[in-house]
């Protein structure tokens, strides 16, 4: 049994699971411990709903764009590597993105249109401080790390990524406008 489980962990999606379920959840704590509300009050039920997102969701997302992109640009030469960095920014990262205000905002009890609203509300402007980071952590991550640790690589970039995430997510100073809910 112990085998086939130190088998199955060394396989980079199993890996990345792992990782994102912990990763994750730490970047809710941090970002709540952050909190510039003074609010001390730690939600473990959030960070749950973070780790279960990223381990269900993320790992396996990236992981299936990352195979794709090597299996699209399998050459090791710095130009394919940026090309990769620059498609996944304008590609799987919007879809990464939009994903995340979407079904954080279900996770967190909101209807489909609350979602709907949380993503047109705060996915341009969180995106475009994306484009500024993410081509230059991959294009870092295809150059330097071997391919079954990419995936770890980029779990723990994204760990600083997902409490900037969390903090937009989460921010007081922004009030979503709630569908269906005015009163009359």
């Amino acid at each position: 049994m112990w085998s086939k489980i130190f088998k199955a962990s060394k396989h980079g999606l199993v890996r990345g699971v792992a990782i994102y379920s912990i990763t994750w959840p730490v970047s809710s704590l941090i970002q709540q411990t952050l909190d510039p509300s003074g609010n001390k009050t730690i939600d473990l039920q959030r960070a749950a709903k973070f780790s279960m997102y990223g381990g269900l969701f993320v790992a396996p997302t990236l992981y299936a764009w990352m195979r794709f992109a090597s299996y699209v640009w399998p050459s090791m030469t710095i130009t394919s590597h940026i090309t990769k960095a620059v498609v996944e920014q304008f590609s799987y990262g919007p879809f990464a993105m939009a994903s995340f205000f979407f079904f954080m905002t279900l996770l967190d009890g909101g209807t489909i249109e609350d979602a709907k609203m949380e993503v047109k509300e705060k996915f341009f402007s969180t995106w475009k401080i994306a484009v500024m980071v993410w081509p230059v952590l991959q294009t870092i991550n295809y150059c330097v790390i071997p391919p079954r640790n990419r995936l770890i690589f980029v779990s723990f970039a994204g760990l600083i990524w997902t409490t900037f995430l969390a903090y937009i997510k989460y921010e007081k100073n922004r009030p979503i406008p709630i569908a269906d809910k005015k009163t009359d």
